[in-house]
């Protein structure tokens, strides 16, 4: 996580973010990495940045802009093209569960059991995309709503195996990266930020470089007792269902800065 921090432009643009996602597709070895911003919020209004089927890096990945919507995704844009022309999004299970879904959910729990879909699937394949993906929904006020997924070509096993590790961390890397589009694009975050005192936020920002309890607790001078303290009460602030939850939502709201 701390790498994939230290990789941010320190003059951030859209452009440079999309970036991004090209770094979380090396740190976690994985085929491919897509964000969806279905809906940046009702009173969005497109910027003139990232130029339309901008290149995310050379011969890898793009940027595209449509009506109230950006996408970054590393895989070959002859993909984007297909979808496009079949009109996949209509029977697109990951969109379709996306829509309806507020936790993040492994592909292999949707329903494929269409022709359709089989040859949707099939045809992901064969321009490039693994057959296993793991997609994490972000939800926000004002109608905000992104996807953000990772793709691999593995096994069942391997890919439970994978999803078992990194699951927090993805997590919170799709809320960081939703949250850094919101502030480059200026889109209001609408809703009052939750207010969470200095140590429930010390404790969050350790838990999301990476730290483990112990470190922290040796960090602020805490026992880890307190410090088990400080991370319920922030969650319950938060609404949030675990720790790691609590973390993404608070790199969303814009309490935890990193």
């Amino acid at each position: 996580m701390q790498q994939l921090y230290e990789a941010i432009p320190e003059k951030s643009s859209i452009d440079g973010v999309g970036l991004l996602i090209e770094k979380v597709k090396d740190l976690y070895q994985v085929a491919h990495v897509a964000y969806m911003a279905l809906s940046l919020g009702r009173t969005y209004a497109l910027s003139t940045s990232p130029k339309a089927e901008g290149l995310l890096a050379k011969n890898a990945g793009f940027w595209r802009r449509e009506s109230g919507a950006l996408v970054a995704v590393t895989y070959d844009q002859s993909w984007g093209q297909r979808y496009a022309e079949a009109d996949y999004a209509r029977i697109d299970p990951v969109l379709e569960e996306t829509t309806r879904s507020f936790a993040p959910f492994n592909w292999k729990s949707l329903s494929w059991d269409t022709r359709k879909r089989r040859q949707f699937l099939r045809e992901a394949v064969e321009c490039g995309l693994g057959n296993q993906g793991y997609a994490v929904p972000v939800r926000g006020p004002d109608g905000q709503f992104a996807l953000f997924v990772v793709n691999n070509t593995c096994s069942d096993e391997a890919w439970e195996r994978f999803i078992n590790e990194f699951k927090s961390d993805l997590l919170v890397i799709a809320h960081f990266f939703h949250q850094k589009v919101l502030e480059i694009e200026r889109v209001s975050m609408g809703a009052a930020p939750t207010l969470l005192s200095s140590r429930e936020v010390d404790v969050l920002t350790g838990i999301s470089v990476g730290k483990n309890r112990a470190q922290i607790a040796h960090d602020l001078k805490i026992s880890e007792n307190t410090l088990r303290v400080y991370l319920d009460s922030a969650r319950h602030k938060l609404g949030a269902i675990n720790i790691s939850h609590a973390v993404a939502i608070g790199i969303h709201r814009g309490v935890i800065n990193i």
